[in-house]
């Protein structure tokens, strides 16, 4: 079954949809230099450089099976709950809205995390996590589909069986800023409480 609802989490500090690529490479540099606390400051040194090119294979991918960007760089939501995202932030917040609400053409989605996906993908060293469906997007006709051959990854099965290990949500890429600018410009936030 497919959840119903997309989950944003971010930083309260900082505000909901943020993405550190937005604003170009020397600006993402220098906002993942100020990441001092949480999950977010564990990052790679390569970090930014990895970002970039993923978010350019995300988008060509997204182009290549019939996406319509209106955005170079994507927001960035888990299908369905993840509970295990609160951990990235020190005072977490989460925006949910219902996935019927995005145009099929400006969303797209990997299994799990793109960052993830693509990693298995690329590293013969991770193979022993790799599906076929890494290293590629899906688009929403495509996600039942997938949910139906993989299973919905989750926190518990991740850790209940090694090869689900990373498999912790599914992410979904929204290319497009009308409905998050709804969203953003309302004055409650859902909190995680």
């Amino acid at each position: 079954m497919v959840p119903e609802y997309l989950y944003h989490y971010y930083e309260t500090s900082n505000g909901s949809f943020q993405n550190i690529t937005q604003n170009g490479y020397q600006k993402a540099v220098e906002i993942q230099s100020k990441i001092l606390e949480g999950w977010n400051s564990k990052r790679p040194p390569n970090y930014i450089e990895l970002r970039f090119t993923l978010e350019k294979r995300l988008k060509d991918q997204f182009i290549s099976k019939g996406g319509k960007p209106t955005r170079n760089d994507p927001f960035y939501f888990t299908l369905g709950e993840c509970e295990w995202a609160e951990s990235w932030y020190i005072n977490p917040g989460v925006v949910k809205i219902p996935l019927s609400d995005f145009s099929p053409e400006h969303i797209s989605f990997t299994y799990p995390d793109s960052m993830v996906s693509f990693q298995f993908s690329d590293e013969p060293k991770l193979a022993t996590y790799r599906k076929e469906c890494n290293g590629q997007i899906f688009l929403l006709s495509e996600i039942s589909d997938l949910i139906s051959e993989y299973g919905l990854p989750s926190e518990e099965r991740s850790q209940a069986e090694k090869r689900f290990k990373y498999d912790k949500y599914i992410e979904a890429q929204v290319w497009d800023d009308s409905i998050v600018k709804a969203y953003k410009a309302r004055p409650t936030k859902y909190k995680i409480s």
